[in-house]
């Protein structure tokens, strides 16, 4: 990718994440909390209506964690029929971006459960897979760093499609299982203002955008890294 291309992508990446988050703070609440006259008086739903505006943030970061464990799966059956490093430093480069995104996903999801249900945490199955998905990628990343360099390409790229398994049991867990855990694709989920759609779809724009502008960036430094280890050896 040549850098008029890269100038380009940082420039709607930048663009993009700054109308993202104005229509953030300007749209709408996009989920009501179930019984919300139960759980609230007047003056705490004013409170607490504006922390379900995270909705806007941790679907995109569910996403874009999902995406870059996608590409690390897709990478690492390449690297196994191929054997060319190129796949093996594109898997490692984008599971380090998904586990940022996963556990920024994670930590914006307690921020609402504290809103909705006045907890941080609940051990039911939607939140708990991901949890497990988090930690997968975390140990993928360890496990790069912890194995000798001539045998580390080919375990991380079978862990690395070994683990993909928890992202689609993530996303279908909501329907597997029965949790408080909004189903945004069910009936009532909450988006049914198309405001709110166009608000979620401009935020998915955004961290796509900007999962690719810190690939790109992560790539550059990882193909630098390996230029520079030959020199270093005489």
């Amino acid at each position: 990718m040549n850098k008029n291309s890269l100038k380009l992508i940082y420039l709607l990446t930048a663009i993009s994440l700054i109308v993202a988050t104005y229509m953030v703070f300007t749209g709408p609440v996009p989920i009501d909390p179930g019984e919300r006259s139960i759980l609230y008086n007047d003056h705490q739903w004013d409170q607490y209506k504006h922390s379900f505006k995270i909705f806007y943030f941790h679907v995109p970061l569910a996403w874009v964690a999902y995406l870059a464990f996608l590409v690390v799966f897709i990478a690492s059956i390449r690297y196994l029929q191929t054997s060319d490093m190129k796949w093996d430093v594109l898997a490692a480069s984008s599971a380090e971006i998904g586990v940022v995104f996963c556990s920024l996903n994670l930590l914006s999801g307690m921020i609402w459960a504290q809103g909705a249900w006045g907890t941080y945490w609940e051990w039911n199955p939607r939140l708990t897979i991901q949890l497990v998905l988090f930690l997968l990628y975390a140990a993928y990343t360890m496990l790069r760093r912890a194995i000798a360099s001539e045998s580390r390409a080919r375990s991380s790229a079978v862990f690395g499609i070994v683990a993909f398994v928890a992202v689609p049991m993530s996303y279908i867990s909501i329907k597997l299982w029965e949790t408080r855990h909004p189903d945004l694709t069910g009936e009532g989920g909450g988006i049914e203002d198309p405001i709110i759609i166009y608000t979620l779809l401009i935020n998915i724009l955004a961290y796509t955008l900007l999962y690719i502008s810190l690939l790109t960036i992560k790539l550059d430094i990882e193909r630098a890294t390996q230029e520079c280890i030959p020199a270093r050896n005489p």
